[in-house]
């Protein structure tokens, strides 16, 4: 099992007069970008500004291929996660971004342990130009 994701969460910017926070989003890879976000702006549960993170028990979840990253087709990302059981509560913001809202924690763990594993069994998805650059 991977690190606890919740671990990971770091405030990029907190405002408690609003109840607004945002988190860094984590890297994972040069494949993706895994946005984990809980507060009063946000569809989590509860939608409040918790100071303890582990408090929450559903986060809005955004996943975005990086640039140079097959979105799709045969190599394509998202090809090799719409088997997973979590991907249905996803919609397309756009071709290279999926957000959920309301995600249980343990679903939110599964999706980044699924991220993790996608990205070790497919190493096609980053185009040659892209693993050359390595600035993707």
């Amino acid at each position: 099992m991977a690190e606890d994701f919740r671990t990971l969460l770091k405030d990029d910017m907190r405002n408690d007069e609003t109840g607004e926070r945002w988190f860094q989003d984590i890297e994972i890879s040069e494949v993706f970008f895994f946005s984990v976000q809980a507060s009063a702006l946000h569809a989590s549960t509860p939608e409040a500004l918790l100071d303890d993170v582990m408090g929450y028990e559903a986060f809005q979840v955004t996943v975005q291929s990086k640039h140079g990253v097959f979105a799709h087709g045969r190599r394509g990302a998202w090809q090799h996660l719409e088997d997973k059981s979590w991907w249905p509560l996803f919609e397309a913001d756009s071709p290279i971004i999926y957000m959920a809202e309301n995600v249980p924690t343990a679903t939110v763990q599964q999706i980044y342990e699924d991220l993790l594993a996608c990205v070790d069994q497919h190493p096609e998805m980053i185009t040659k130009k892209c693993q050359r650059l390595q600035a993707c």
